[in-house]
């Protein structure tokens, strides 16, 4: 979903754009990983990190930022090498929801084995597996690094590689949304929340929508 061609908007101002890495091993096996295990992309996934990279080529990042784990590494080194940016930065606070007792397990084996819990967790993100993040401990995190961006860069574009529970998390942040809004939002590999700087505040910037995939996935 990039900006329109040739209008260049983003320069005028601070926009960071945080995106959901590409398709992983873990993706592929329905199966929750934090810190249990730290998964590559499969072919599909940097396939999909090339795609989005290049959409964004009229773009250039002045900033490239990544979670720790691989797979977010991975999509924004294949994003700095399609968009001739800097070397890519690693930032901790853009790391996935720590799991707890979740981490590692296959969503089919908590569905069958851990039903209560895990549908607890879904309905309530402020409810965490045992030894697991609340979602408002990443919102925490995500808008730290938003205010570091801010201080760091009066303008440009940052592109930051993260998980889809940071994506949710920031979104209800800035909307000052309930936590258990969360439920409602769903963000596939390589879906994206762009936010922008206005004045003392973050703002959501609204985008061109593109179709999804074939497969029919969101």
């Amino acid at each position: 979903m990039p900006p329109a061609q040739g209008k260049g908007a983003f320069r005028m101002s601070l926009s960071v754009l945080f995106v959901r890495h590409g398709e992983s091993e873990a993706n592929l096996n329905d199966m929750l990983v934090s810190e249990h295990a730290d998964p590559p992309l499969t072919d599909r996934g940097r396939q999909e990190a090339r795609m989005v990279a290049h959409q964004w080529m009229i773009q250039p990042p002045t900033a490239i930022y990544a979670s720790p784990l691989k797979r977010s590494i991975d999509t924004a080194k294949i994003w700095a090498e399609e968009t001739h940016a800097s070397p890519v930065q690693i930032d901790p606070r853009l790391h996935e929801i720590r799991l707890g007792e979740f981490d590692g397990r296959r969503i089919q084996d908590l569905l069958e084995n851990d039903r209560i819990r895990y549908q607890l967790w879904k309905s309530d993100p402020e409810s965490p597996p045992r030894h697991g993040e609340k979602l408002s401990a990443v919102g925490t995190r995500m808008m730290s690094f938003l205010s570091d961006m801010s201080t760091r860069y009066e303008s440009g574009f940052v592109v930051a590689i993260t998980h889809a529970d940071c994506l949710k998390a920031v979104t209800l942040h800035i909307l000052q949304a309930p936590w258990q809004s969360a439920r409602f939002l769903h963000f596939s590999n390589v879906a994206g929340v762009h936010v922008t700087k206005t004045g003392s505040r973050f703002e959501l910037l609204g985008l061109p929508c593109s179709p999804p995939a074939h497969d029919g996935s969101l």
